[in-house]
């Protein structure tokens, strides 16, 4: 019976047959095929999803690899690190090989691999059935930022909270039709390695060596952003292998998202509906990453790695900033995760902290029009940043571009604000002001015809989607309120809205004018009859 003495760790495919024996943590992304009789007893690491070892292989010591085939009796007494070599039938002896093509004692996996989910990763293969499997609950506390949706918003749709295509984080981690990209973020993985250092078996070993310990020193950190709840995972490293594959597949991606046509060959990128899915399931708050563990990952490559890249806050920025395009970007605010950052740029520019007063008047978009209210467009400016100028009569606000992801992404930030930013609702205050505008779907087309409001969906679409948001809102004081007290005043002030009220009633539309008319002119005709009448009494 072959023996490898130290921890395996692989990142690419291990042929395990009957009898092989591994004695402790066996750790794979993906899965593992054990032949029969097979005993795990010393750590084992895999990045891949398809583990072979050769007839009654004994596996006791370290033992890194990226595609090794081992034949019957194959004996590796020491830490051994294999890349792309197959050893089949045991041609020759492998303490040979081990001298002429294996760099002995690269990389301590006993530092690299502490605990393991046991029970978790072999639940098919019926071994240490009685594993311990415990899960860390951590009280909530003031570095929780990643929450689960409160079920009050998630039951209006619970589509847009849920991912699509990849889980980042532990919440959806172990939903099965996440599962297929588990693969895709071990090739980045991989991919990434490359990119930093090179093909170099020895350079990719200590990179990897070096984001891993990276992680663990932040683990316990990473763990308390999560939310009541959401941090429930294991507690060994399988929380630090998921934050590993989920951080590194984030980063590689918008690197090739960046540079597409470089990558254009690439499943993930080529298929622009895939593509609009991963951006879509990056936004949710439920499937999120701390940001700071991501710019210290990105760190690593701006150190170690040849070429010129941006910085990791703009590479993220330039990627997200396709919902509703803000030019201004939260350069010195400290960015929570994805979520917090498309909040952050939407609300750079806000009006000053909300009052103390309750909302008072407010009116809908044709009532300001009536009183001679304007509204213009305001260009290149915050989504906030909403003015009114009472010299000109101008409501100022930017343009809103609603399509068939908006409900997501103010789903998504409606959802942070309740959970995280108490008092500083930004967001929500600026969705209640849309829904005092759009009383009606005429109010809708006002601000479509002025710009305001950009969309290929009609009028009473875009009037309910405003309204299924702001349903999720509950705010009696708004940032807006000055705003409100503006508007309120120039109403009543204006003489206009009289004039206007006239035009509404009496020739709002076609019929209305047509029937106004011809009783006007039947009013004048009496009017000349009687005259006639007197006159002829004379």
């Amino acid at each position: 019976m072959g023996e490898i003495r130290s921890p395996y760790f692989s990142i690419d495919q291990e042929h395990l047959k009957d009898n092989a024996e591994i004695r402790s943590p066996y750790f794979s992304s993906g899965e593992d095929y054990l032949g029969v009789n097979a005993e795990i007893r010393s750590p084992y690491f895999s990045f891949d999803t398809q583990d072979y070892h050769g007839d009654n292989a004994g596996i006791h010591s370290s033992y890194f690899s990226a595609a090794d085939y081992h034949g019957e009796d194959a004996e590796i007494p020491s830490g051994t690190f294999f890349h792309q070599d197959n050893i089949v039938e045991n041609p020759y002896n492998a303490e040979n090989f081990v001298e002429q093509d294996i760099v002995q004692n690269i990389y301590n996996t006993e530092k690299l691999i502490q605990r393991a989910e046991i029970e978790k990763l072999y639940s098919d293969l019926d071994l240490e059935a009685g594993a311990e499997y415990r899960i860390v609950k951590l009280v909530l506390n003031d570095e929780n930022c990643i929450y689960r949706v409160p079920d009050a918003l998630r039951k209006s749709n619970e589509a847009i909270y849920t991912p699509q295509e990849v889980s980042i984080g532990p919440i959806h981690r172990d939903k099965k039709n996440l599962q297929p990209m588990t693969t895709q973020k071990v090739r980045y993985l991989k991919e990434f390695c490359n990119r930093v250092v090179g093909e170099t078996r020895v350079q990719q070993v200590k990179f990897l060596e070096k984001i891993w310990n990276t992680i663990k020193e932040d683990e316990e950190r990473i763990r308390r952003c999560y939310g009541d709840g959401a941090h429930e995972v294991a507690e060994n490293d399988q929380f630090a292998k998921m934050v590993l594959l989920d951080a590194v597949f984030i980063l590689e991606y918008l690197l090739r998202n960046k540079d597409f046509k470089k990558y254009g060959d690439d499943s993930l990128l080529r298929r622009n509906g895939l593509r609009f899915r991963i951006r879509q399931d990056f936004l949710l708050l439920e499937n999120q990453l701390p940001f700071f563990i991501l710019e210290k990952l990105y760190d690593h490559l701006l150190e170690d790695g040849e070429g010129n890249y941006t910085s990791f806050r703009d590479l993220a920025y330039e990627y997200l900033n396709r919902y509703n395009a803000s030019a201004y970007k939260p350069s010195d605010k400290e960015i929570l995760h994805f979520t917090d950052l498309v909040r952050s740029s939407l609300s750079v520019n806000h009006p000053d902290p909300r009052s103390d007063e309750p909302i008072g008047k407010f009116y809908s978009a044709t009532k300001l029009h009536e009183a001679a209210i304007n509204f213009k467009e305001f260009r290149d400016e915050c989504l906030l940043d909403v003015k009114f100028s009472s010299t000109k009569g101008e409501l100022r606000i930017p343009r809103l571009r609603i399509d068939h992801h908006t409900e997501l992404l103010f789903g998504n930030l409606i959802a942070l604000e309740r959970c995280h930013y108490k008092g500083e609702e930004y967001i929500c205050h600026y969705v209640k002001l849309l829904d005092t505008l759009v009383a009606k779907t005429k109010d809708v087309d006002l601000l479509i015809k002025n710009k305001i409001i950009d969309t290929d969906r009609d009028g009473a679409s875009v009037k309910n989607l405003i309204d299924k948001l702001s349903a999720e809102t509950s705010e009696e004081y708004s940032i807006y309120y000055n705003l409100y007290k503006q508007l309120d005043q120039h109403y009543q002030n204006s003489w206009l809205k009289n004039s206007a009220y006239f035009r509404e009633v009496y020739f709002g539309n076609l019929w209305r004018s047509t029937a106004t008319v011809s009783a006007a002119v039947l009013l004048l005709f009496t009017f000349v009859q009687t005259i006639c009448a007197v006159v002829a009494l004379r």
